[in-house]
């Protein structure tokens, strides 16, 4: 009798798991990271938009100041388009 119960329930059961587990996925966009130099606390790390990029005609900024996509006046300065 168990053996006949195990033989039914468990497939059925991980059939079910992996439908119920397919559907718990989330997709999240994973957050871009910029930095702007503070005029008196240095450089600072902010999350910026996923539009920003290396590309574009629209300075990304962050409380005035422009974005760079690492912490120094010479990097890349992170840009977005319209």
């Amino acid at each position: 009798m168990k053996s006949k119960f195990l033989k039914l329930v468990l497939p059925a059961f991980a059939i079910l798991m992996a439908v119920g587990l397919a559907f718990a996925t989330e997709d999240r966009p994973v957050p871009k990271i910029g930095y702007y130099e503070h005029p008196t606390l240095g450089w600072q790390e902010v999350t910026v938009d996923d539009n920003c990029g290396e590309s574009g005609s629209i300075a990304c900024t962050a409380f005035d100041q422009q974005v760079y996509s690492e912490p120094d006046d010479e990097s890349t300065p992170l840009m977005r388009d319209q």
